[in-house]
């Protein structure tokens, strides 16, 4: 295959994989579902546990675990997909990189806690 895609935090050779993940859920703002701004390109499984609150980004967008997720280490899943990553930093696109207070409310509103 050719030029890799970038995803969230790691590399993924098979754009078939990836999902776009909007930070603030429409649920939750619905002025800023069409804010470019509010998405990041995940994997599957990272959009889902974002979503879901079990990991988000910090300040300086690395990936953040929570204390629920944290409560089934070790797991060897757990381990591959996300302990391998935190601390790694988000892969920002060129253009409409993710607005840090759309990534603060995540960590306050939607986050299951550090």
């Amino acid at each position: 295959m050719g030029v890799p895609w970038f995803t969230g935090f790691l590399e993924a050779k098979c754009p078939n994989t990836l999902l776009t993940c909007n930070i603030i859920p429409w649920r939750e703002q619905s002025e800023h579902r069409l804010n470019p701004q509010n998405g990041l390109c995940l994997a599957r499984t990272h959009k889902a546990a974002f979503d879901q609150g079990l990991i988000t980004f910090d300040e300086n967008y690395k990936l953040v675990l929570s204390l629920y997720l944290q409560k089934f280490l070790p797991e060897e899943t757990l381990e591959y997909n996300f302990v391998a990553y935190v601390g790694n930093q988000l892969r920002l696109p060129e253009k409409f990189q993710p607005e840090p207070d759309f990534l603060r409310f995540h960590r306050e509103e939607i986050f299951l806690g550090a």
